[in-house]
């Protein structure tokens, strides 16, 4: 009896240190859930079972239960209950994960973006792709690579597949409810496009990333002013 008693103890303290050391995490678990079915359904446009069945069904997220407010642009998520999380929608900037300082009833304020449009094709405007045959392209197999990409969609989980050879498209596909037109994550790879375009800009003198300013140009007075 006692044996039984001690071993009820030890596996009561075993689960203690597991719940303390792991409860943090249930904030990455549902900040992650909340956040990214934020952005799909309020700037990618996807369903909400889209998103729950295709992306926040991979280990540890798929635990999250998450729920979307559309009145409030407004998606929470939490893990059995507990650590709830929230991510509001602002139009022209997107989705972030809020905490206790959000005011719901300050208006941030919105960029206003040109969008610069051109009919020249891929990659140098927004026109249609040329369409050109390669002699040295195995077309049959590039067919072959992307039905293996969307082969087992849910372990793959493709969006979207782009095989550019010599500034030429030679085969584009992509997953149900998503087009060309569909905002999905970049990852590493939208830092590094910002990277480039903060470089352009600060090379255009637009921007200053040494002081976090807008660039202001230097006065240069001339020989004959008296200030």
């Amino acid at each position: 009896m006692k044996f039984i008693k001690r071993l009820l103890l030890l596996a009561l303290l075993l689960l203690l240190v597991a719940v303390f050391y792991n409860y943090p995490k249930l904030n990455i678990i549902s900040g992650y859930a909340a956040k990214n079915m934020a952005s799909s359904v309020f700037v990618a446009e996807r369903s909400i079972e889209s998103v729950t069945q295709n992306d926040n069904n991979v280990p540890l997220i798929e635990l999250a239960d998450t729920e979307v407010n559309p009145d409030n642009n407004v998606a929470s998520a939490s893990v059995f209950g507990l650590m709830t999380r929230e991510a509001v929608y602002r139009k022209g900037l997107g989705c972030v994960l809020i905490n206790d300082d959000y005011d719901p009833n300050e208006v941030p304020p919105s960029p206003k973006r040109a969008f610069a449009t051109n009919t020249l094709a891929f990659p140098y405007g927004d026109g249609e792709p040329r369409d050109s045959i390669f002699e040295n392209v195995n077309y049959g197999l590039l067919q072959k690579t992307m039905d293996s990409a969307f082969a087992r969609p849910a372990t793959q989980k493709t969006r979207s597949v782009l095989v550019v050879y010599k500034d030429h498209i030679l085969a584009e596909r992509y997953a149900n409810e998503i087009s060309k037109e569909t905002p999905v994550l970049g990852w590493s790879m939208t830092k590094s496009v910002l990277a480039t375009l903060f470089g352009i800009l600060e090379y255009q003198e637009k921007i200053d990333i040494a002081t976090y300013r807008p660039f202001v140009p230097p006065i240069r007075l001339s020989k004959n002013s008296k200030d």
